[in-house]
């Protein structure tokens, strides 16, 4: 881990050209001289075998980014070689630069840019970005951004359907048992029973739905038939026996009614150390 920076801009991986160093620099330092806050825009050739969290909130600690007392310090921290990528940001600018803002500006400006293989204009967009924030301004990029890539669909079809198949299963079974047991006294245990086993996996169905751009109101519905069914023809089912009070059988276990179951920095455009600020923990993280 470094020990010491290179002023404002530390580029250890030797990514960033001149220009572009010198550009956020002459940012950094409008941004002290305005607020007082301190950013630090650091590269390294290696994490050395830490998660850049922690190697972040070290180097955080070791240099004392930010003023001593305000804790008003970010680092901007880039991995090339891990492709990993890390915004720290000191106690008291939490309430400007979030966890949730941190994150768009590595997905949405910085993520972008190194996916098509331009570190100048990640990192000189990212600083920006991130120099808005803490001056109350709004970012507008000096470059237009890169179009994301376009995401592969990682689940075909044949899994999908799978997977619906699989919550279609406890769905039926749980809200059968919910329907039957509305219909009859002392079926407590399967009201209960029937609910959890039906509706964890339907809330579960309805986030993978979500997720794999699969129709939402599919097993909702289904559940819906299930419970009325099951309201229709509990008699019909005690009878025989399938949830009726005393034991019942799934998946190789019983369960029964009962409910039993087996620096200082010195002002000016020259930079003179960190301030021996503290990082809050907060922050963002990305890879690509």
């Amino acid at each position: 881990m470094p020990a010491t920076p290179q002023g404002w801009v530390s580029d250890f991986a030797g990514i960033m050209s001149n220009e572009t160093k010198a550009q956020i620099s002459d940012l950094c330092t409008s941004i002290e001289k305005a607020t007082g806050a301190e950013i630090a825009v650091v590269t390294v050739p290696s994490l050395e075998g830490m998660v850049v969290e922690e190697y972040a909130v070290k180097l955080f600690k070791e240099w004392g980014i930010g003023k001593k007392g305000k804790d008003n310090g970010v680092l901007f921290l880039i991995a090339p070689n891990e492709r990993k990528t890390r915004i720290e940001v000191g106690y008291g600018l939490e309430p400007v630069i979030t966890d949730g803002r941190a994150g768009d500006i590595i997905r949405e400006t910085v993520l972008p840019f190194f996916r098509a293989g331009d570190y100048d204009q990640g990192i000189l967009q990212g600083s920006m970005r991130i120099a808005a924030l803490i001056s109350g301004k709004d970012f507008v990029p000096s470059v237009p951004i890169p179009s994301s890539e376009p995401q592969t669909d990682a689940a075909p079809w044949p899994v999908k359907v799978g997977m619906i198949l699989f919550f279609a299963l406890f769905i039926t079974l749980g809200f059968l048992a919910l329907g039957s047991s509305l219909r009859r006294k002392g079926q407590s245990f399967f009201r209960i029973w029937g609910a959890g086993f039906g509706g964890i996996p339907l809330v579960m169905s309805i986030v993978f739905a979500l997720m794999m751009g699969f129709p939402v109101y599919i097993l909702p519905a289904w559940a819906l038939f299930m419970l009325v069914i099951g309201m229709r023809y509990g008699k019909k089912f005690a009878r025989s026996g399938l949830f009726s009070g005393g034991s019942f059988s799934a998946g190789g276990r019983t369960y029964s009614s009962s409910g039993s179951s087996s620096g200082g920095f010195s002002g000016g455009s020259s930079f003179g150390g960190f301030s021996g600020g503290s990082s809050g923990g907060g922050g963002a993280s990305g890879s690509w």
